[in-house]
């Protein structure tokens, strides 16, 4: 195999025509273009390939790796805009093929593959939603937009149907019998990879969500940047259809990046997995990290039997109320898995004691310090004759339940301390929250900031950090808040608790927690005492926390030995 840079990244692949490929590529758009042609690359190693480059609209996702990519059979192909040629230069393994690997032979043996990549001004939109047919979700939907927080009550109960799910201990997958006849997969076997060639790049495959704001995937790239500083080339995969705002994030610099398209299927064999095995014989893999993806997590049974002597890691975060998420997806296949990182106590616990997992396969290691350095942090007076000022600050997704805030805000606003709103994060329901300002007339009210704002920016101005989410992990923004001398009210989910006193904590549920973030921000806006005592009580418990290694530090010292 021989590589050349384009943009600085490993590259797969050689443009023998690319005349007609625009010259004016964003660094988002390049590197788009860039991990589509290294995946095509893996998947037709030493082939020579024809690309068609197609036209869309804001509501086209980028289409770089799913089945439609092979064949060209999806509406997303319309209006072709340019073309090019391409030559894999990867080398293409000896092996005879399986008859389980039919249809995948069959699909990438096309001679040409077509994508779309979607250009910068798609970024100002929200993503495409999925717009509901069925009668009752259609219903659902018109109570989420009317009266947002009677949804939130309907969707709980909705949810206890599935809270046996991650309360009680999870069987463990046997991945052996999934091949064994009968089982799900008895059409095929199981194929480890080859061994890498002598003096292979050395390399860390990574597994990411998506390249979205969030601080999940700040932690990820913190542990690329950290990698990539170890001398390993980062190898990252993504999983979830997105716009991929983050793609250009200086932390991927120099990294192979393969952002998924959904659904890569067909193309990748249980038991075989041609992308993975193009990736473990071209590079010298010394390491796996998963970051919430679920399509690396299916696969880590088969890493580990291909290469059973590297280490495979995971990280997560939160436990889901509807079916547990990935902390529960790890669990399925801890048999594969090294180490389980975890960012709180209340997590790592969930994951020895409910779940039974080996004391000594978990880890805890906070988040601290990604957006904001801790230092020396101190209490943070408020400026005299100013406004108190409460900010929310996250990702407007409903996890982060932003309806709940800005419903406080709506009581809130009358109050005869002078206080100043501020929303800050963007995502995919943020048109949605401004609708739902609108309709609770704050617009001029509540001031809102994207993720272009640093945090820092907006902690500068907060007097109180609200946290209004249906459920949580530990937030990397009430670190950072506390860090930067300012106390936080929460809803009382996951392990909020682990730093947060039942003074600073407000109930789960959305009416109830209304009524509190009400009357506890009125208070902390009233007495400037308790306000001081509420931070030197989450101050305590966050030194307690930080006596642990941190997340970035752990990480560091694991890659090392890698």
């Amino acid at each position: 195999m021989t590589s050349e840079s384009v943009s600085d990244r490993a590259a797969l692949y050689r443009l023998t025509h690319s005349e007609e490929v625009p010259s004016d590529l964003s660094v988002r758009e390049q590197r788009l273009f860039e991990g589509a042609l290294n995946f095509h690359a893996l998947m037709a190693p030493g082939r020579r390939l024809q690309l068609h480059f197609y036209d869309g609209t804001w509501e086209s996702l980028p289409r770089l790796t799913d089945d439609s990519s092979f064949n060209g059979m999806s509406r997303a192909f319309r209006a072709r805009l340019f073309g090019a040629e391409m030559e894999s230069l990867v080398a293409p393994e000896d092996r005879a093929a399986l008859p389980a690997e039919e249809a995948s032979i069959h699909l990438t043996g096309h001679g040409a593959r077509h994508l779309h990549i979607s250009r910068d001004e798609v970024i100002a939109f929200d993503p495409p939603r999925y717009v509901p047919t069925e009668p009752l979700r259609r219903v659902a939907r018109a109570i989420r937009a009317r009266a947002p927080l009677m949804y939130d009550e309907i969707r709980d109960v909705e949810l206890l149907r599935h809270r046996r799910s991650y309360t009680s201990r999870a069987a463990r997958r046997d991945y052996a019998a999934e091949f064994a006849p009968g089982g799900a997969h008895d059409d095929t076997r199981i194929v480890p990879a080859p061994p890498a060639p002598d003096g292979a790049p050395k390399a860390v495959l990574f597994g990411l969500h998506w390249f979205e704001l969030g601080g999940a995937e700040r932690w990820a790239f913190e542990s690329i940047r950290i990698a990539r500083e170890a001398g390993f080339l980062p190898i990252v995969l993504s999983n979830r259809d997105s716009q991929q705002p983050w793609i250009s994030r200086p932390e991927l610099d120099g990294a192979l990046i393969i952002p998924f398209s959904e659904a890569t299927v067909l193309s990748q064999t249980a038991g075989i997995e041609e992308l993975l095995r193009a990736i473990l014989r071209t590079y010298d893999v010394r390491g796996v990290v998963v970051h919430h993806n679920q399509w690396l997590y299916d696969r880590l049974d088969w890493i580990a039997l291909s290469r059973p002597d590297i280490p495979i890691v995971d990280s997560t975060h939160i436990v889901e109320y509807r079916g547990g998420g990935f902390p529960l997806s790890s669990v399925l296949v801890d048999d594969a898995i090294t180490t389980h990182h975890t960012i709180s106590p209340s997590l790592a616990r969930w994951m020895t004691e409910t779940q039974g997992v080996a004391a000594d396969k978990v880890v805890m290691a906070p988040l601290g310090g990604l957006t904001v350095k801790p230092g020396d942090a101190a209490f943070r007076p408020r400026v005299p004759g100013a406004p108190f000022t409460v900010v929310f600050i996250g990702r407007m997704a409903r996890q982060k339940a932003p309806e709940v805030f800005v419903e406080a805000v709506h009581r809130l606003a009358g109050s005869p301390v002078p206080m100043r709103f501020i929303m800050h994060g963007d995502g995919d329901m943020a048109t949605w929250v401004t609708d739902v300002i609108r309709g609770a007339g704050l617009e001029g009210v509540i001031e809102r900031r994207t993720s272009a704002t640093p945090v820092a920016a907006t902690l500068d101005e907060a007097d109180l950090l609200v946290v209004s989410s249906h459920n949580e992990g530990l937030t990397l923004t009430t670190l950072e808040a506390i860090a930067h001398g300012v106390p936080v009210l929460s809803t009382h989910v996951g392990a909020q608790s682990d730093i947060i006193p039942a003074r600073g904590l407000v109930s789960r549920n959305v009416h109830l927690a209304v009524r509190q973030i009400e009357k506890k921000v009125t208070l902390l806006a009233e007495n400037e005492s308790a306000r001081e005592l509420l931070w030197q009580e989450e101050r305590a418990a966050e030194q307690q926390l930080t006596h642990h290694v941190s997340a970035s530090d752990w990480f560091a010292k694991e890659v090392s030995a890698w």
